[in-house]
């Protein structure tokens, strides 16, 4: 359960929200210095926030309030937008941008023990027509989907010209988007030692990122410098003024059987009366089940995040003081075609099954409110996977017969909530949806693949042997190094910089003797990569991913334009290594990707990246 994450961060604005109402000292970048686009983007939010929970809200002194980081994220991220015009390839204007943003609904500047990506950002709602936008603008290419990073934002807009850039990853129903300053080179062999200490990669205070920020986007003050030069010592805005306690159990918790997860969910909610710290939980695939509320949320509200927490809030107002659960909560029995039920000591509390791919899938609520999608969310096979349905009845006299259908799955190896229903009667859901589509197809053998994928890494990082290593790349890798910041390049026959990448790499991991000790695998999701268990899961990932995921990351000329409507589930592409050196210093170095292909003689890599945040 995924717990790691401040209030701030969770609910925006959201000080006066969750009643953290921590004064910090005010040093510039306040609300009245705001210009009027960024006045505006905190004005609407706080007008969102005066209809969901009917409560005044002042916007200065509730931007005030935000902590230094977080305010300095969203002033960097919001100007780097309204210095950015797009235009179309015939020079026809888009407008700024910023102009794509129609609400901020989060802002996370620096969270404690999080990964990069979680840190130094701003999620949004987008006006209709941004992603087409995106798709029409010559400022930004569409790049491979993320799949290790900006989980469930799987559409990934990067601005062209080299860093420093702005990422705009989107939500496949095209309605929310994920926003950071890249300040380092994106990918390619640099970005493993310039992307280092990762989120550091989107602050703009750290290190020479505010004068990379003006050398591209004009006109932004450093107000936090004369702050910081009459400190001796910077200030640190400390987990207790920013996060929720969390402890050991917790973070055990969050990787752990999922019925554990949803016990402490539950308890969190209902016993500890404590809903704003399991915001996090809940995917960003879930937002459009707000519609189930019947308080006039729709699939495409805005802040949907703030209309769960007070739905929440709701509950534990009418049930007031909870002392067990099982006064509260009870399982139901809601049977789903092909799934099996899950055996778990807290049958007296809710029933889980695990549930066939294709089933979920159809139980989705961007595919049951029908959301016109930007682009689709890939229909699985109909075989059983790693999701989950959970079902309770929590005691509410308005609606006595209702119950929750939950769905769960792992994101970035942690249980989140990816859709949900109320259901108001026990008819069997509507599987019409899914229709037989035959046998599904054969997925490669990972097999062969693990043991050569095993083979590279022992003779790359534990033997240092260049020469070898590099035998195991087809030549369409050797341009891998040419194709993360600029435009791809067609393949070189000479591997000199494959070999230089490789040597770089190996000379800057921990000297240890077994795999596992210099590398770790990293989280990742996507519904076109489906990870593997193996013996050395922990130092690094092994899975199948789709054909447009190989074809997203080939380095040469040749590599087929990311699809703007339709995308494959299918697994057939080829296979997927990904993996981190493990560092001294405990700080994360970017993801090393190796896309293998099966060739005569084996599986060779075809491709490589270095992915940061």
């Amino acid at each position: 359960m995924v717990l790691k994450w401040t209030a701030m961060a969770v609910l925006c604005f959201g000080s006066a929200v969750a009643g953290a109402q921590t004064q910090h000292p005010q040093f510039g970048g306040k609300y009245a210095d705001l210009r009027p686009a960024q006045k505006a983007l905190v004005d609407r939010w706080i007008a969102e926030y005066r209809i969901i929970f009917k409560r005044d809200l002042s916007a200065q002194q509730t931007y005030d309030r935000f902590p230094l980081s977080a305010r300095t994220t969203f002033e960097a991220v919001t100007h780097a937008l309204s210095r950015t015009s797009l235009t179309t390839s015939s020079g026809k204007p888009l407008g700024t941008a910023l102009d794509l943003v129609d609400m901020v609904e989060r802002v996370a500047g620096h969270v404690p023990d999080t990964r990069g990506d979680e840190q130094f950002r701003v999620w949004v709602y987008l006006k209709r027509g941004a992603t087409d936008k995106l798709y029409a603008a010559r400022e930004f290419k569409r790049d491979h989907d993320n799949t290790v990073f900006h989980i469930g934002y799987p559409l990934n807009f990067r601005q062209v010209g080299g860093a420093p850039s702005i990422q705009i990853s989107v939500a496949r129903d095209g309605l929310r988007g994920d926003i950071d300053v890249d300040y380092r080179p994106s990918g390619g062999p640099s970005a493993l030692i310039n992307g280092h200490l990762t989120a550091a990669n989107s602050d703009v205070r750290a290190g020479d990122n505010y004068s990379r920020h003006v050398n591209r986007w004009q006109g932004f003050s450093d107000w936090w410098r004369e702050l910081l030069a009459g400190l001796a010592v910077p200030p640190r805005e400390s987990a207790q003024d920013l996060t929720p306690a969390v402890g050991d159990v917790r973070e055990k918790v969050a990787h752990g059987p999922l019925q554990d997860a949803i016990h402490l969910y539950l308890t969190n909610w209902l016993i500890d009366q404590q809903p704003e710290t399991l915001l996090p939980v809940i995917s960003v695939k879930a937002f459009p089940c707000v519609a189930e509320f019947k308080d006039g949320s729709r699939p495409d509200s805005r802040l949907a995040h703030l209309r769960i927490l007070r739905r929440m809030m709701e509950q534990n107002k009418m049930l007031g003081k909870v002392n067990r659960l099982e006064d509260v909560v009870q399982p139901v029995e809601y049977p789903l075609p092909g799934a099996q039920v899950v055996q778990q000591p807290y049958q007296s509390l809710f029933g889980i099954q695990n549930v066939p791919d294709d089933v979920a899938w159809a139980m989705d609520c961007r595919l049951r409110y029908k959301l016109d999608m930007a682009e689709a969310v890939p229909r699985p096979e109909h075989k059983l996977g790693d999701t989950y349905v959970a079902t309770m009845r929590i005691k509410n006299p308005k609606e006595p017969a209702a119950f929750l259908v939950e769905t769960w799955r792992k994101e970035s190896g942690e249980w989140r909530l990816v859709s949900f229903d109320i259901k108001r009667h026990s008819k069997p859901p509507d599987m019409s949806v899914i229709e037989s589509a035959g046998p599904p197809p054969a997925d490669p053998s990972p097999g062969m693949a693990l043991d050569t994928a095993t083979k590279l890494l022992t003779s790359w990082f534990v033997d240092r042997n260049v020469e070898q290593a590099a035998t195991y790349f087809l030549p369409s890798a050797f341009s891998c190094d040419q194709a993360s910041d600029a435009a791809p390049v067609k393949s070189a026959a000479n591997p000199s910089a494959l070999k230089k990448f490789l040597a770089e790499t190996s000379a800057t991991a921990l000297k240890k003797n077994r795999l596992e000790q210099m590398i770790a695998a990293p989280r990742a999701g996507h519904p076109g990569l489906k990870p593997g268990s193996h013996k050395l899961s922990r130092a690094f990932l092994i899975g199948t991913v789709s054909t447009e995921l190989m074809n997203m990351h080939a380095c040469s000329t040749d590599r087929p334009k990311p699809a703007s409507r339709q995308t494959s589930a299918d697994t057939t592409g080829g296979v997927l290594t990904a993996f981190r050196l493990i560092s001294a210093d405990k700080e994360e170095y970017p993801v090393i990707s190796l896309y293998w292909k099966k060739v005569q003689g084996g599986w060779r890599v075809a491709a490589y990246d270095v992915e940061i945040d």
